[in-house]
């Protein structure tokens, strides 16, 4: 039998254009509607098209974080999986290292760019799924059985 693949609910990329599309066009409008000083005093009118940007960036992840976690969901062998996880967690430590270190001025940058990449790809790499990975499904507990047990 066929191992069907679930797809992506339809609304998030659709999402994603139309919170796009929307911050694309009120910047402009918002400057042909409201004048210099109307956008000096209400500063949360100028930031709309950042928001609405923002939000699309943060869709746009999403979609691509639910698209590589269902293609390689069960396909990656556990020691591939575990080599990537610490590569992830290794550059995080690295950017950071290169961050705080008071030296180099240009080592700052590269660790800054390290730390996001690596952040980022750690985010995306944690909804992927080992082979032969097991999930326990625990369910509701109460506190009154977690007290009898004594653990």
């Amino acid at each position: 039998m066929a191992k069907l693949r679930p797809r992506v609910p339809i609304g998030l990329p659709i999402a994603t254009v139309a919170t796009l599309m929307v911050g694309l066009i009120a910047g402009p409008l918002i400057n042909a509607l409201a004048t210099e000083q109307q956008l000096g005093r209400n500063v949360l009118l100028s930031a709309i098209p950042f928001v609405f940007i923002f939000i699309s960036i943060i869709l746009a992840f999403i979609t691509v974080i639910w698209l590589i976690a269902t293609a390689l969901n069960n396909n990656i062998p556990e020691r591939t999986y575990r080599i990537v996880e610490y590569a992830l967690i290794g550059g995080i430590v690295l950017g950071i290292v290169g961050m705080f270190q008071p030296w180099i001025f240009s080592a700052y940058r590269i660790g800054f760019l390290v730390l996001f990449f690596s952040t980022l790809g750690f985010i995306l790499w944690s909804h992927v799924v080992p082979r032969g990975a097991r999930h326990e499904h625990v369910g509701a507990v109460s506190v009154s059985e977690f007290e009898k047990t004594g653990t």
